[in-house]
């Protein structure tokens, strides 16, 4: 980042980091997406950095990808006509302050400059300290031009647990049929990263307080505590688009979910995430823990025995303590190794 931001001074132009970057190293969250912008034309940008990355010029941007880290080198620009939710008119800018003003949302409109110093040129700074999602500009002008910051907002109000400010809100309960002409895939990728999310229970309220689920292709009864996305995903209904492998993940977790309970068999039958998710929705995952724990016990003898016989007589929480009980018998001599004298300790216990 620095040594971009260098080559570009070196040319005579300035450069500020901007965006989503700035606002995580803020908020003490890790990102790998890096925009720059300066008042460096497009063309000398591809000069500068010589084949090192990829030009758009129609964007007056430059991609670089370095390691884990992305860059996205922009010329101040401004988006003067939109076109299904995409800028389709651009206009080079003057400063830094005229680029920040065609961003989503205020927390996303902090800068940093190549000596490491902040700027909040748009008074930002008070938003991020609220914890509040607010639109730069004009709200409806800029939720209409293009749509998808409105489930963007909706994002950001999950994933950071922040409040939506009260244009918004208003807007999202004015002109809910907007979330329609959002692309189906755009919709899918946004509600993965809530689901997600320690926060995804916030994303049903606001589906039921402003009666969005319909426009979104969602409805639900009543989403429990899962271990990752799919999870969530197995608790609504929906024809949003899966890959195949997604789809067989969900309908197996539901088909765990109709049958009730799990026990050994399931866990050889199953993925672990396949499991976790499962157990979560039927408020059992201790136990589906403990008995992941016992598929784990090794012995330093071989027990002829399946485990299915300890699951059997003895309490799952107790199980790893009499399998441990039942090695020590055998190596002292006490106990025969074989499933039917095996079976007829553990049920005598």
């Amino acid at each position: 980042m620095k040594e971009i931001m260098n080559i570009i001074s070196e040319n005579g132009y300035e450069s500020f980091v901007v965006g989503g970057y700035v606002r995580d190293y803020l908020l003490g969250i890790q990102s790998y997406d890096i925009d720059i912008s300066t008042n460096a034309p497009i063309n000398k940008i591809i000069k500068m950095f010589n084949g090192k990355g990829k030009a758009y010029k129609d964007f007056y941007a430059y991609h670089i990808d370095e390691g884990e880290y992305s860059y996205d080198i922009t010329t101040y620009r401004k988006e003067l006509e939109y076109n299904k939710n995409k800028p389709v008119k651009l206009q080079v800018a003057r400063t830094l302050g005229e680029d920040l003003l065609r961003r989503d949302f205020t927390i996303n409109t902090f800068a940093i400059d190549k000596e490491g110093r902040f700027v909040d040129i748009l008074g930002s700074k008070k938003d991020l300290d609220a914890r509040l999602i607010k639109v730069v500009g004009d709200t409806e002008k800029k939720l209409t031009e293009d749509k998808t910051r409105i489930l963007r907002a909706i994002r950001f109000f999950c994933t950071m647990d922040f409040d939506l400010d009260t244009n918004i809100l208003n807007f999202l309960k004015e002109h809910p049929e907007y979330l329609k002409d959002i692309p189906r895939q755009y919709v899918k990728k946004e509600l993965d990263k809530i689901f997600d999310s320690n926060n995804f229970d916030k994303f049903f309220y606001i589906l039921k307080d402003y009666d969005i689920g319909k426009y979104l292709d969602i409805s639900f009864d009543k989403v429990h505590y899962a271990y990752d996305k799919y999870g969530i995903w197995a608790q609504v209904e929906t024809t949003l688009p899966f890959s195949k492998e997604e789809k067989k993940k969900i309908d197996d977790i539901k088909a765990l979910v109709k049958y009730g309970d799990i026990k050994f068999l399931q866990l050889y039958t199953y993925s672990s995430d396949v499991i976790l998710n499962a157990a979560g929705i039927l408020g059992i995952t201790n136990k589906v823990k403990d008995l992941l724990d016992i598929t784990k016990l090794h012995s330093v003898i071989e027990i002829n025995s399946s485990i299915n016989i300890f699951y059997k007589y003895v309490d799952v929480k107790d199980v790893k303590r009499v399998y441990k009980l039942v090695e020590k018998r055998i190596m002292e001599g006490t106990l025969n190794n074989n499933e039917k004298d095996i079976e007829e300790f553990i049920k005598d216990l």
